[in-house]
């Protein structure tokens, strides 16, 4: 494998630290997407102390719990005194907030998926390029296997490229699809508590 590495030229280096750093997002972003499932559960619990006007434990139960939609539900509870308008503007603030929180880096997950392989294709490139070179530059009969061998090394770089691409792009697919979900669940119970709460007036 090291010996591969080497024979695929200088550009391995940067596909190498492209690796590197698109694993450590991946794993760093799974780490805050963990618990930011609805708790179906919590928010049902939290929605019967709302209708008894029990604010006091409804935000108690909603510290328990951090994901975002309970983020979001608590924020309504905590600003119930405002009008409807102040407290959609200060939610829909809070929600971005937490959205781009964990959308964090993965713009980079996307700038690996679409460099890796034009590294990889540029490094194969100049590497034909070069076996191309030494074979014009031979004086005796040259023999495919010679071209063969440059050929093979050339395209190391281009496999390595879309090693790093495939999964990096669907990482970042993976987290996007995701972050929409958490999108519409928030905007989704957190107009449910503010009508909610109106009608508790």
């Amino acid at each position: 494998m090291i010996e591969m590495f080497h024979k695929g030229g200088p550009l391995m280096y940067p596909l190498l630290i492209g690796s590197v750093l698109m694993i450590a997002v991946a794993v760093e972003r799974a780490f805050h997407f963990v618990g930011t499932k609805v708790n179906s559960r919590l928010i049902a619990s939290v929605g019967r102390l709302v209708q008894t006007k029990e604010f006091d434990g409804a935000l108690g139960e909603i510290r328990s719990s951090g994901d975002p939609v309970s983020l979001i539900v608590g924020e309504v509870i905590r600003l119930r005194e405002r009008p409807r308008e102040a407290i959609e503007n200060d939610v829909s603030l809070k929600g971005e907030q937490i959205l781009e929180k964990l959308g964090k880096n993965l713009h980079l997950l996307g700038l690996i998926g679409r460099l890796s392989p034009m590294l990889g294709l540029l490094g194969t490139v100049t590497g034909m390029v070069k076996a191309f070179q030494m074979v014009a530059g031979s004086r005796s009969l040259v023999e495919p296997a010679m071209l063969a061998n440059g050929i093979w090394e050339a395209l190391l770089t281009t496999v390595a490229g879309l090693f790093i691409a495939i999964p990096a792009l669907v990482f970042q697919h993976f987290y996007e699809e995701r972050l929409k979900a958490i999108a519409f669940d928030m905007k989704h119970y957190g107009e449910e508590f503010i009508s909610l709460l109106g009608e508790r007036r």
